[in-house]
């Protein structure tokens, strides 16, 4: 039975067939009425009702228009690892979506998880795997921004920060992908497009279902084009993940388990490198596997060579007892067009071009 969040993604969204049409319609008023709260906060901020606090040191936010599936992990991880990469002290910073945490929570300082993926949700605990540096969550990213500054970080990386204007930041990184609609819940949309005055720059992101040219010159705002490329296979071995080439796809029978908002370009590329894709698991957005879910998967894949996730999901996945070399993740990096151009404005407007800078 289809979840409420397939429903919506694979029928109502697209107005797909009569009953698609007709749940789109429903939907309309409580479009309306989440359309004009969004537009009531946004003025009062513009008008000083609501005020943003200000941090420290210089936040840096990567964030989207759309519920989900436009790769604002991948892409902070990339500029975090980007702006350290002279020996910069950066934090990245989450709320810590699908955590029990409801403190500030320092996921990691460098060296790995610190804590569960319980306790810190899925895409803090992937990024303290894969980030040799300051991860944090808090509800309140003002708390977690002073607890970065605390810890010597110069720079925090907001990631999903575009909607949370309590926290004032110096950049705004908006990711987009061509997919539009309504608001919530009658499409797609977090804010109306022409909240995207508020960025200081936007970034077209590219999974391979669509051409970048399909976007250019629509947005008068400094524009760069994102291309999230597959580049490895991710075995967990005694608690680190170790790579492997993509190339161990090709020809073998598996079972591909996610739980993320748009899992189709996960399945494409699959398919694109020859992988047989023979049993397919798929749970809602930041799923949390239970015992039940791991009994079925070993049930249902006995004779299937090996699963195959999102690293999103492997940090779950990998806390039950699989078989060695039954549970794989797919590695997808960015490859940012013009990254340079991006960093230098990023770094200008945070002041970290300048010796003893913010």
């Amino acid at each position: 039975m289809a979840s409420i969040e397939q429903t919506l993604r694979e029928v109502v969204w697209p107005r797909r067939g009569l009953r698609g049409w007709a749940a789109w319609l429903a939907l309309q008023p409580a479009s309306a009425l989440f359309a004009t709260g969004v537009a009531l906060r946004n003025a009062g901020y513009r008008i000083g009702i609501l005020r943003a606090k200000r941090a420290k040191i210089p936040v840096i936010s990567v964030g989207n228009l759309t519920v989900g599936g436009t790769g604002k992990t991948p892409v902070t991880l990339w500029l975090a690892r980007q702006l350290a990469a002279d020996g910069t002290h950066v934090a990245i910073l989450l709320r810590g979506y699908a955590g029990e945490a409801r403190k500030v929570t320092t996921v990691s300082e460098g060296t790995g998880p610190l804590v569960s993926v319980d306790v810190a949700g899925d895409e803090a605990i992937m990024l303290a795997k894969c980030f040799p540096g300051v991860v944090l969550t808090a509800r309140r990213r003002i708390d977690g921004a002073e607890r970065a500054q605390q810890l010597g970080c110069r720079v925090v990386v907001l990631d999903d920060g575009f909607q949370h204007r309590a926290l004032a930041r110096d950049f705004d990184l908006v990711l987009v992908n061509g997919h539009k609609g309504a608001v919530l819940p009658a499409g797609p949309m977090r804010e109306p497009e022409n909240a995207l005055r508020r960025a200081d720059a936007v970034a077209i992101v590219n999974k391979g279902e669509e051409s970048f040219a399909a976007h250019d010159n629509v947005l008068a705002k400094p524009t760069f084009h994102v291309r999230l490329t597959p580049t490895a296979i991710v075995e967990p071995d005694a608690g680190c993940w170790q790579e492997h080439p993509l190339t161990m796809l090709a020809g073998r029978r598996i079972a591909a388990v996610c739980g993320i908002a748009n899992p189709t370009p996960f399945y494409a590329t699959l398919r694109r490198w020859e992988a047989q894709i023979v049993e397919v698991f798929e749970f809602s957005d930041h799923h949390r596997y239970t015992q039940a879910d791991w009994q079925r998967l070993l049930r249902e894949t006995r004779d299937i060579e090996c699963i195959v996730t999102t690293e999103k999901d492997l940090v779950k996945l990998e806390n039950f007892p699989f078989a060695r070399g039954k549970l794989l993740a797919l590695r997808v990096t960015p490859e940012v067009e013009n990254g340079a151009a991006l960093l230098a404005m990023i770094r200008q407007r945070a002041g970290l071009d300048i010796p003893g800078g913010k």
